[in-house]
Parts: structure tokens; sequence; C-alpha cells
């Protein structure tokens, strides 16, 4: 089911993105919050998914805890993600998010590009890149909803 979702999700942005092309045009997304770096706890590399844990300080959400699970395509350097996280804002309010979307890898580099739904009812499209070399993920956080 996952996989069918994060496919349907990966044919959408590249059909956006072709008819953007098509028309000269790009889609223009604001940032949500600054960009953010976020410290990998553990890699947990499968036959069938790689598993990557983070933590980190994530502007609007405060303390944020979140798991990626990336399975491979066919070429095993590239393939669908999704996950879970929390962010903990204060001691009252904790915020919880779901995504799905697709991965690649440039060199030691993965490059996951997601659309996540938060439990407040914002919608976010994030870029997040893992440089396995430092153990972070750089994040961009964009507003859909």
């Amino acid at each position: 089911m996952m996989r069918i979702i994060a496919l349907i999700l990966g044919l959408s942005l590249a059909a956006v993105s072709a008819v953007a092309d098509d028309h000269g045009a790009k889609m223009a997304l604001e940032a949500r919050q600054p960009d953010s770096t976020m410290n990998v706890t553990s890699v947990d590399v499968g036959t069938d998914q790689t598993t990557i844990t983070a933590s980190g300080k994530m502007g609007a959400y405060g303390k944020v805890y979140t798991t990626y699970n990336l399975t491979y395509g066919a070429d095993r350097s590239s393939g669908f993600v999704e996950g879970n996280g929390r962010g903990v804002i204060d001691a009252e309010t904790v915020v919880s998010g779901y995504f799905v979307g697709v991965w690649h890898r440039e060199g030691s580099t993965i490059v996951m590009h997601n659309t996540v739904h938060v439990s407040d009812g914002s919608q976010n499209f994030d870029v997040i890149r893992f440089d396995a070399r430092g153990d972070t993920l750089q994040h961009q956080v964009y507003i859909l909803k």
C-alpha cells in the first residue's frame, strides 16, 4: 500500500514538473521555517530497506524526532520513503507527522522529496539531504497547506 501511495506521489510530482517545464513556469513554494539541521542517531541498512533515525531543532516544530524508511528500487540507488515524526513544541504541545515520498542517491548523499501531513492540519513539502559522511540531515520545509 505504501509503495502505491509513494508511486502516485512520485508520478504526481513528475507531472507537475513536466507541466511547469512545458509552460516555462516554475512552482513557487514558500518556506515554512528556516532550513534546519538534524543529527542522525542511527542507520540500519537492511536487505529490503534502510531505516534512518534523527533528532534536532526544527523551527516551528520545536525538538523533532523522526524515522525514515527507505525502500530500494531496482537500481538500489533510488526508491520510496515513508515515515513518521514527532515535534515537541513546548511542555503542552506535541505534533505528529506522517510522510511519503521518493529518494535518490547523489554520491554519498541521499536526497528525499516528501509530502508531509502534520497533526495540526498543516501540510509540507520537504527536501531532505542526508550526508552519510557527516551524519546530518539538512531540511528544507515548504508550505503546501
